[in-house]
Formats: C-alpha cells, structure tokens, sequence
C-alpha cells in the first residue's frame, strides 16, 4: 500500500537522523571540560537538541498527531548515557513537543517519559555491557519500549487509537528495535573504545610520572644490549651527566664492581657505580621488566646507600670488636634458647670441659646444671619484664664428665636468631669456695673457742679428775657386790652406786666429747642422740635453777645428715639463752617458769625437713635488739657472761647446713627459737656437695 511504504519510508529517514546521536557521543569527550558532571549536562543539551531536530522533521499521521524517532534516542540516552543526560533530554523534548501541541500532545509526552525511565530501568537491572549477548539484551529492549509505545496509544483522544495502532503497529515494531540495537551497540562499542583509550592514557601518564617525576633514580635498559635507552632527571642529577650522555651508555661504563652484566637479571643487588666526577657509589639495584607492546626492557632502580653502607660497616666493626671481648672474656658467657646452648665463648667451653663449642652448640642446657635451670631462665625473663634487678645466682655446673664446679651466675633476655633468648654470664668460683672453707675453718676455731667458754674449765679439767674416782668408786661397788648376799640391802646399794656412778660416767663422757675438736664431715646422726646428749649436759644447771623442763619429741624421726657436734651446739645455745631469759624474770620457782623442747619433721618442696624449737616464757626479745640477733660481738648479757658470738655462730653452723635459724617473741611474755634442718642437706660424709 503507498500509504504504508510511505509510513516505512519516513520512520527509516528519521531514524537517520539517529546516527547523529553517535556522533555527538564521540565528540563530547573531546570538549576540554574539567570536570565529568559537566560533561552529563552538555551531553543531555546536545541529545535534546538533536530530539527536537528528529521532532522537527516527523512522519504527520493527520493534524496534531506525528511519529519520529524519539522514543529510540530518548530510551538509548537513558540505557547508555544514564540518568543525568536523559532527564535533561527528557525535559527538553518534552517541553518541544508542547509547544508542537495538537491532539497527540499528551500521548506524545508520555511517550518520552516511559521511553526515559524504562531505558533507565534497563541500565539498572540488565545492563547490556554486562550481558552475554548484547545484541539480544538490546534487542529486547527495544521491543519492551515500543510496546510501551503503542501501549501509549491508547491516550489519544476520539478513539483515533483504533486506527494508527492498526497503522504504525507493524512498521514501528519491525524499524524500531532494529534501529535500537544498531545505536545502542555502536554506542556501547565507542564507550568500550574510548575506555581503552582513556587506560592507555592513564597508563601512559603513570609511567611517566613515575618515571620522570620519581625521586629515586631510574635507567630504562634495553635487555639483549644492556645499553640504557631512557633515564629521569633524578638519575640525570645522580650521575651527572644528562639525557643525552647516559642515552646509548653501556651499563659496564658505569658499574665498576666487575659484576657480569647477567647479573642485571636479578630482582635485586647491590653493586659499585662511578658517575662522571670519578666518584664511586655504593648503590642497591632493583629490577623489574617491562613490556611496551612487541618490545621488553629492564626498569632500573637505583638507590644510593653510601651511608647505610657506612653504618653497616660501623656496626660490623663494633659487632667485631664486641665478639673479640666476649670471646676473650674471663667470664663464661652463652646464649640459650629453648633450652639449647646457640652460643658460647672459649671461656664457656672451658667451663665446661668441651674441646669446642660446636660439641655443645644445638644440646641442652638444663642438664649441665644441678638446679632446674629452665625455672631459673623463666624467673630472669619475669624480672625483666617487671623491671626488677636480676641478682647473681649460686649453681652448680657439670661439666662433660661430670665433675661439678660452683658458679655464680646472673643473665638478661634477648632476642637473637629470631628466638627469645638469654645471655647468661657464669664465673667459676671455685678458688673462692676454697677461700671460704679456710675461712670456715678459722670460724670453726672460733667456735670451738666459744665452746670452751661456754662449759669453762668444767668440760677441761674438771673432766678428767672426775673420771678417775669414779672408776674408783666403780670398782668398789662391784667388789662389794660380789661379796655381798643375794637381795640383800648391801647388795641393793651396790647397785645403786653403780647405777649412778655410770650416769656421772656417761655425763662426763658427753662433756668430753662436747670439747673435742671435730671432724669438718657430714655423717647420719639420730636428733634423739643429738637432744639427748645435750641435755644430760645441761638437765641438772636447768633443774637447780628451779626451771620445769618439758621436752616433746615425735617419734620416728630419721636421722639427718649433718656435723653433730655443731648441732649440740646449737641447741645448747638455745637452751642455755632461755634458762638466762627466765632466770631474769622469775630469780625463784614459778610455776610458768619452764623450758618447752619440741622437736618434728615435715615436707616442704618435696624434702624432709627436722624442725626443734626451743620456747621459753621469759623476758621475751624487744624489738631494737631482734635486729642485731645474730650479728657477731652483739650481746645484751654482761661481758663476764657473754660474747656475742653464740646466735651468730648458730645462725652460721644452720645456714651451713642449708637450713635455717629463727625465732618469735613478745617482748615481756615468750621467745621461741625455731632450728630448721633438711635431713639430706646436700654434702657428701668428705665435706663436699652431692649433686
């Protein structure tokens, strides 16, 4: 039908106009504007403009009523452009079309409208640069949007409707959405082109800007020559020489630390290069390559580290200088981490009999210590973490053959060879433990003096003349006992003095051997025989002095290690300072005049321990006085009655035997003197340390 040919003729002329659009679309990012949001608005200007231009030149159905193009260019501006330009192109050839007027004004104004706002919808939930098939996505698009156009049709008014829908149905639906997808996918497609475009350039002004601008020096070498084919001005200025001097340049002419030039390849080093004043550098290369295009260089890198190179070389003097005094230091010095030797000086491997320090490097330290060395380690790191003085500590440490050496020992944490660690210092002591076992043995001198001033000529002379009549008196007995009649009163008599004719026997007896020098050796003794024997000493001074004497002593008690003599000492001192303690507060008998003497062992950290107090309720020790208990020279008692010597010996005689000497008191009421012993205190019967 001509009618119809001509409708299919005008709507393709209009669509023309369409390519317009495309053109506008590549020409409005070659407008210089700064900003991109101003670039939206004069796109939505433009494409408004070419509406009404397709608006202008319309297919006239009859007066008033007109069909173009618009919906196309107004649905794809929205798909491709988004919503900024569609609304101003909606709002333009909208406001044309009013001004147009007739009876399709309205129909036409929605027209525009839904094409806006499905084009927009589209863009939002099916955007065709993301689809698989784009031609499909966009195809479909068009079809949704011209339904809605000939849906639109229905707003025309006398039911004019009926006969351009049966009109333009066909033509719109067949022209229209083929035209949508040719726009939108040559659209789409420059979109793409400019974007790899505008990532070249971007790329392009990256490069530069961190090739020229770049603080750091940069040569751009060409790979198969090792030439340099670029440089930025701050290798310019580091090497003195300019663009065109270092264009062309072997990279051998500047490296003069006789590297390959393959060595080039690596990531990163550290070489030697001369620049044009003659002057050596010391440089850090990094390399990475880089491809432009077909073609591939190398992108040098170059760090002047001259200073940190000079601080290097300090710190590997000092560190040097440092191993030199350590290795030659008197001191044992090593490291340990988790319990393994990592280092030790000459002196360490003396200290500990190895013919190297490798024979102990890598094994572990606790068994080379008496003690549990892992708990001392852990205690150093507490205290330094809570920034307390680590003091010196008294070990024993066992050398490969297992002969042990006293040390004093003290360390500090670290961190070295990536592990916590600690450097322990350890100085062998032996020769001042011999210096103490003679001084010991002068104090032990010392003691024996205060023994003897303690029993007087009693236990010396007295002694002896005793035991001569008493043999005598003995001798007696017994003759006269054998003469006399069986249960006879004579011979009940005669018993009776030799019973106590050997009581004074044995009293003597404990007084002679009370004076003897001893032995400097630890042997067993029974705590019974050790009581015992001191009071058969003193039970008789105690009991003339009016003083109630209670003794109360566990049964089962082991026998100690321990010099017993030097324990009867001590209780004898105890027991002699309470009789005068309440002979100076009661003179006569009282009935809370008495002496308790208990004696009991117990368990403390997995050892067994004997514990003999000594109470007394008597004058009690005041406080100014408690502070000088046990210090040498320091009595309360008269000068013709005390030396001052005998707590600070006991306190000693305890200290030695790895136990300890104390005492409670309220001034005026009691003193209770508390003797705490562990039955093995770690000697040997030689005098020496058990391990």
């Amino acid at each position: 039908m001509p009618y119809n040919r001509e409708l299919f003729t005008g709507l393709l002329l209009n669509a023309t106009l369409l390519l317009a659009l495309s053109i506008v679309h590549e020409a409005g990012y070659l407008i210089p504007v700064r900003n991109k949001k101003h670039l939206s608005y004069i796109n939505g200007i433009i494409i408004g403009v070419i509406g009404i231009g397709i608006m202008s030149v319309p297919f006239v159905f009859q007066e008033g009523i007109i069909f173009d193009t618009r919906s196309i260019l107004i649905s794809v501006t929205a798909l491709i452009f988004g919503t900024v330009p569609a609304v101003i192109a909606l709002v333009i050839t909208a406001s044309y079309r009013i001004i147009q007027g007739g009876a399709g004004t309205l129909t036409g104004v929605i027209v525009i409208t839904v094409s806006t706002f499905l084009g927009l919808f589209w863009r939002r939930f099916f955007d065709p640069a993301r689809a698989k098939y784009r031609w499909l996505n966009t195809y479909l698009f068009g079809v949704i949007v011209h339904i809605a156009m000939i849906i639109s049709m229905f707003t025309l008014p006398n039911r004019a409707y009926i006969n351009i829908i049966q009109t333009i149905s066909l033509p719109v639906m067949i022209v229209y959405p083929v035209a949508t997808v040719i726009l939108a996918l040559l659209l789409l497609r420059q979109e793409e082109r400019r974007e790899f475009i505008r990532s070249i350039t971007q790329g392009q002004a990256r490069y530069s800007a961190l090739f020229y601008n770049n603080h750091m020096p940069i040569l751009l070498i060409d790979p198969s020559v090792y030439t340099i084919i670029d440089s930025n001005r701050a290798a310019q200025n580091f090497y003195l020489m300019s663009k065109d001097e270092l264009a062309g340049a072997d990279i051998s002419e500047i490296d003069v630390s006789g590297k390959e030039i393959s060595d080039y390849a690596q990531l990163h080093f550290r070489t030697k290069h001369k620049i044009s004043s003659g002057k050596i550098i010391n440089v850090e290369v990094f390399n990475s390559p880089i491809t432009f295009g077909d073609e591939s260089f190398i992108y040098l890198m170059i760090h002047d580290i001259s200073y940190r190179v000079t601080i290097e070389n300090a710190i590997k003097d000092s560190e040097a200088r440092l191993k030199m005094l350590i290795e030659k230091s008197p001191y044992a010095i090593f490291i340990e981490a988790q319990d393994r030797f990592t280092y030790l000086n000459n002196a360490a491997v003396r200290l500990f009999g190895a013919e190297s320090a490798e024979v102990l490097v890598g094994k572990r330290v606790s068994p080379r210590f008496r003690s549990d060395f892992v708990m001392m380690v852990e205690d150093i790191i507490k205290k330094q973490e809570g920034s307390a003085s680590v003091e010196l500590t008294e070990e024993q440490c066992k050398k490969l053959d297992d002969t042990l050496v006293p040390v004093e020992m003290t360390g500090t944490s670290f961190y070295f060879n990536g592990l916590d660690s600690v450097l322990i210092y350890a100085n062998d002591i032996s020769q001042k433990k011999d210096m103490e076992a003679r001084s010991a043995l002068i104090e032990s001198q010392l003691r024996q003096q205060q023994k003897l001033e303690a029993i007087g000529t009693l236990a010396g002379g007295i002694a002896h003349e005793i035991n001569n009549p008493i043999n005598g008196i003995m001798n007696y007995s017994e003759i006269i006992l054998d003469d006399a009649l069986e249960n006879s009163k004579t011979s009940d008599y005669a018993k009776e003095i030799i019973r106590e004719t050997n009581r004074i026997s044995e009293i003597v007896k404990n007084l002679l051997q009370f004076s003897r020098q001893e032995k400097q050796s630890h042997s067993y003794a029974s705590i019974y025989d050790i009581i015992n024997g001191t009071l058969s000493l003193i039970r008789t001074i105690i009991k003339r002095d009016q003083i109630d004497l209670v003794i109360d002593i566990d049964e089962g008690l082991p026998d100690m290690k321990c010099r017993s003599q030097q324990i009867q000492q001590i209780v004898m001192n105890l027991l002699t300072n309470a009789r005068d303690a309440l002979n100076a507060k009661y003179p006569g008998y009282d009935p809370d005049k008495l002496i308790i003497l208990r004696c009991q062992q117990s368990f403390t950290d997995e050892r067994r321990w004997i514990t003999l107090e000594v109470e007394d309720h008597g004058t009690g020790i005041p406080e100014a006085v408690g502070e000088k208990m046990f210090v040498p020279f320091f009595s309360t008692k008269p000068k013709d009655k005390g030396t001052g010597l005998g707590l600070a010996i006991s306190f000693s005689i305890a200290k030695d035997h790895h136990g300890e000497l104390s005492y409670t008191t309220e001034e005026g009421k009691y003193t209770i003197f508390s003797l705490r012993l562990p039955t093995d205190n770690g000697w040997d019967i030689n005098g020496g340390q058990t391990t």
